[in-house]
C-alpha cells in the first residue's frame, strides 16, 4: 500500500498575505493564483520571497539572476 502525504492546508489568512505579496510585485491573480503560490511556500517551507525565485528560476530553465 502506498504511502499517504500529508496534505498541508492552507489558511485564508496566508492566501490574503500571499494575494498582497504578488500584487506589491506587480502579478496579476490571473497569472499566479494566491491559493497555489501559498500552498507551494508553505510546501516548500519558504517565503514567498524564497518560493518566487525558486519558481522563477525553475520555470526560465536556471536563467534567472537577482539584484539587490
Amino acid at each position: 500500500m502506498a504511502k499517504k502525504t500529508a496534505i498541508k492546508k492552507v489558511a485564508q489568512a496566508e492566501i490574503r498575505a500571499a494575494k498582497s505579496f504578488l500584487k506589491r510585485r506587480n502579478i496579476d491573480s490571473d497569472e499566479v493564483s494566491p491559493k497555489k503560490f501559498a500552498k507551494a511556500a508553505k510546501e516548500l517551507d519558504k517565503s514567498f520571497s524564497e518560493t518566487l525565485k525558486i519558481l522563477a528560476r525553475e520555470l526560465s530553465g536556471g536563467q534567472v539572476w537577482w539584484f539587490r
